[in-house]
């Protein structure tokens, strides 16, 4: 493990808490989650890193007992596609378990039952509110990429909510936690001793041991990917608002103007007819009418509303791996940096799109979109 592939962990999972924290992640039962009122930031500890690497060199697809973990929470992710980097590894598990809120749904009174594991038990443990330090691992197995994340506290106790409901902080006493520092750009509560990707210890001193909570929280299918094209594009858009991490430093800048997306089916049958020969050749009509284009291929799924979010969340990576001049100029250098797709994405006056994912020869899947203008 890297501290690259640590960083995209800690990212993803503060990304993921931080648009559930604001109400701004689908839930497939109607609506939007609940927002969080004290969703705490995550921070990366190595001594749970150690562990659950420990057993992901087993490379045994499975639950370890909860004994053998610390009663520690764990989330597990595997594909067929063998050597994945582990950078891009990590990004599609944390995505693939946020992703269940919008394929399964998760009940709208926000408490954890047999049904919500069922449905959503990763997308639980990824935003339970305590569970503020993560300890992940990447693993090269035969005939496939093993990725796992444990996580102290561990989470998912039946009969409670994975986060408190109520407004995102605004004050350090809206934490309602000693020490604790409210970051309102990300509507997370930054808990004391919150150490920084960049300063993490090889080691730490202490390991604790999950307890059960004594009390309760009082406090209040196969779908298409049209809908998920669009829920994310919003929800990654919105995130322009000045609250991306930007890897050349702080944050993107703030956009005045954002426009919304919608889905335009003309743009995506042009999309599909293009992709569809899986050679990804000259895009003539795309040219003619001056249509941008964003392609992203990953290993074999039949399951395309995953491959669309998994493409999607691509994209908008590269913010946070290559980063944007803080100008926000496109130039030359956006091309050279590789953050073209990011650029695309974000592009305020794109708001029309159609997509399109593609099996190609059942050993590859292509995840295609265009936008227009």
């Amino acid at each position: 493990m890297t501290d690259e592939v640590r960083a995209v962990f800690v990212y993803q999972h503060n990304h993921y808490r931080s648009l559930a924290a604001r109400g701004q992640l689908k839930n497939k039962l109607g609506g939007y989650v609940p927002k969080a009122a004290r969703m705490k930031k995550v921070s990366y500890d190595c001594e749970v890193e150690k562990n659950m690497m420990e057993y992901a060199k087993k490379c045994i697809v499975k639950h370890n007992p909860e004994a053998d973990r610390n009663y520690w929470g764990q989330n597990l992710w595997a594909t067929g596609a063998r050597n994945m980097s582990k950078t891009h590894a990590a990004e599609s598990a944390v995505a693939g378990w946020i992703s269940e809120v919008w394929t399964h749904g998760y009940p709208k009174n926000n408490i954890f039952t047999e049904e919500a594991w069922r449905m959503a038990g990763h997308y639980s443990e990824v935003v339970w509110q305590e569970s503020d330090k993560i300890g992940c691992a990447v693993v090269w197995c035969p005939g496939m990429t093993f990725v796992g994340c444990e996580y102290n506290p561990g989470g998912n106790w039946p009969g409670y909510m994975p986060y408190e409901i109520g407004d995102p902080c605004t004050t350090d006493e809206d934490c309602q936690c000693k020490g604790c520092v409210c970051s309102r750009d990300e509507a997370l509560c930054i808990p004391p001793g919150y150490v920084p990707l960049h300063t993490v210890p090889t080691t730490t001193t202490t390991t604790t041991t999950t307890k059960k909570p004594t009390t309760t929280t009082t406090t209040p299918t196969t779908t298409t990917t049209k809908p998920l094209y669009i829920g994310e594009s919003p929800d990654i858009k919105s995130s322009t608002s000045g609250r991306a991490m930007n890897k050349l430093g702080g944050f993107a800048p703030k956009a005045a103007r954002m426009m919304k997306m919608s889905y335009d089916c003309d743009v995506e049958a042009n999309v599909v007819e293009w992709a569809g020969s899986c050679m990804f050749g000259y895009n003539s009509v795309a040219q003619k009418n001056r249509w941008g284009t964003n392609m992203h291929s990953l290993s074999f799924t039949p399951n395309k509303t995953k491959a669309a979010a998994e493409g999607v969340d691509a994209w908008f990576s590269e913010l946070y791996k290559v980063g944007v001049p803080q100008d926000n100029v496109f130039t030359n250098d956006f091309f050279t940096r590789g953050t073209t797709e990011y650029s695309q994405l974000a592009w305020q006056t794109s708001n029309e799109i159609g997509c399109a994912v593609i099996s190609c020869w059942n050993a590859w899947t292509a995840v295609a979109c265009e936008y227009n203008p």
